[in-house]
């Protein structure tokens, strides 16, 4: 279920080499963050962020001439590089390409994400990201990828000739390894790479990513935080005409608030102030431009905080995606969970749901559902760790599978009429009373004969609000039946010496 497990190595030793042991059961929310690479004092990384640079100016050059729809897909466009098993697939290793659409976007934005306008040290591809709207660090991830897949399989073929067996490896020619600036059109070559057999049965490589260059948390340069640094990136102008302008303009908004307020006769907010200021630097930056790139020296010079934050960021998720599933599998195996082979989907699931809650309330389980004290509170966190409780299985697990009326988070399948349906809820969802006409539906959507239904709580008061909506619903009588109600709480499991 982990590369260390499957390739017969030790899990420390590939801690040692620098590379995350990643799972083959389904993708790590971990992302390649490149100020990461820009930033590190590694020539080889250094060299990598030369190449990066370099691609993005030969699109340049190009996109200056006028390219056609072809054109911009055969340089712009990539398709994901799902080999490195990160990203947000809850099964496999599967996610979406990057696409034409925005293959366009680095087009119509590639003059801006050069351009450091003499402020910024160097040039950074991922400063096209501030234009685009909604979180874009998979996005951002899957291109780097593809602009360093050489150094990717170079990094792995020289840990699987040293360590892994023979007997697992193989010689894999891999699509588009590298560009050639004099064809101009990217090469494939081949190397000798740890495989795995897909869902098809065809032979797919794996790679390794070094944790350096990972983190969870959205790219150092980022929308979202361009927009939160306002005060930084103004208090950092060097240009006293533009640092006066830009103060001025949004002052003069927040005045015309407070003046507005004043002549309503109503109390002027903290908040509403930092609101309109906001508000109004995004209005200002379109017309300065520059101003991007104040915020970009900000992040370059920011080197040892960036570092720190990642690290705690890749800890985190690692000790809740990484070890927490090896310790359930381990509790799970000691605990002698005992395989039925003739058992329907509904009565597999169950039990697996069963067995899931006993792991967790009885066994100890909880303590992996904490990181440092702080709970895991993603019913996406939850979901990944019940997926590797499906350990030793024939029955088909489908995670977030939507069949037209939403994403149900598990089907547990053997054939189409035999088939049940796993829903997944935290008694903190706003939205939990919910749930039983959302099962309704998504059986009716995948013709599955039944459905159970998890609800996950972390404090006592959660516990009555799971109670009471059930109750409320007239489902009572089928709570451990077809409704889990998990203890996942910290403070009321005491040892056995003690009770």
């Amino acid at each position: 279920m982990f590369f260390s497990e499957y390739f017969q190595v030790d899990s420390d030793l590939i801690k040692t080499y620098g590379a995350v042991d990643i799972s083959l059961v389904c993708d790590i929310p971990l992302f390649i963050d490149p100020m990461l690479i820009f930033n590190s004092n590694k020539p080889e990384y250094q060299s990598l962020h030369q190449e990066i640079i370099r691609y993005f100016h030969f699109l340049y050059m190009k996109s200056k001439a006028g390219l056609s729809t072809k054109e911009i897909d055969a340089w712009f466009n990539f398709s994901e590089v799902p080999n490195n098993w990160l990203g947000y697939s809850m099964v496999g290793n599967k996610g979406l390409a990057l696409g034409h659409k925005f293959a366009k976007f680095l087009y119509d934005n590639i003059e801006f994400a050069l351009s450091t306008n003499g402020i910024s040290r160097s040039q950074h591809i991922e400063k096209a990201m501030l234009l685009y709207e909604g979180s874009g660090k998979d996005k951002i991830s899957d291109l780097t990828v593809n602009l360093i897949k050489r150094f990717l399989c170079e990094y792995t073929e020289e840990f699987a000739k040293e360590y892994i067996s023979p007997d697992l490896c193989c010689i894999i020619p891999v699509d588009k390894s590298y560009f050639n600036y004099e064809t101009e059109s990217f090469v494939s070559k081949e190397y000798t790479l740890p495989f795995v057999y897909n869902e098809k049965g065809q032979v797919e490589y794996v790679l390794l990513t070094p944790f350096d260059i990972l983190r969870e948390d959205e790219p150092s340069i980022n929308r979202d935080d361009f927009y939160k640094s306002h005060e930084r990136i103004r208090a950092s102008i060097e240009n006293d005409s533009l640092r006066a302008y830009v103060n001025n303009y949004i002052m003069q908004a927040v005045r015309r608030y407070e003046e507005n307020q004043k002549k309503n006769r109503q109390a002027i907010r903290e908040r509403s102030i930092q609101k309109i200021e906001k508000e109004a630097f995004q209005e200002i930056v379109k017309e300065y431009p520059e101003l991007y790139d104040y915020y970009i020296k900000l992040q370059e010079e920011n080197t040892d905080e960036i570092k720190i934050q990642c690290m705690q960021e890749l800890n985190n998720q690692l000790e809740r995606l990484l070890m927490a599933p090896k310790n359930l599998i381990s509790l799970f195996i000691s605990n002698e969970y005992t395989f039925d082979k003739n058992l329907p989907a509904r009565e597999e699931a169950k039990r697996r749901l069963a067995f899931f809650k006993h792991i967790i309330e009885d066994c100890d389980g909880y303590k992996n559902l904490y990181v440092k004290g702080e709970q895991i509170a993603k019913e996406n966190d939850l979901q990944r760790l019940f997926r590797f409780v499906w350990y030793g299985t024939n029955f088909k697990v489908d995670a977030e599978v939507n069949n037209g009326r939403g994403q149900a988070d598990f089907i547990v399948s053997m054939g189409q009429h035999n088939q049940n349906i796993i829903e997944f809820k935290l008694a903190s969802n706003s939205r939990l009373s919910h749930v039983f006409t959302q099962v309704e539906i998504y059986e009716a959507a995948n013709c599955a004969n039944g459905s159970l239904i998890a609800i996950f709580y972390f404090t006592e008061s959660e516990y009555r609000i799971a109670q009471q909506v059930v109750i409320n619903a007239g489902y009572e009588s089928m709570i451990n039946e077809s409704i889990f109600l998990i203890d996942c709480r910290n403070d009321n499991k005491a040892s056995a010496s003690i009770a």
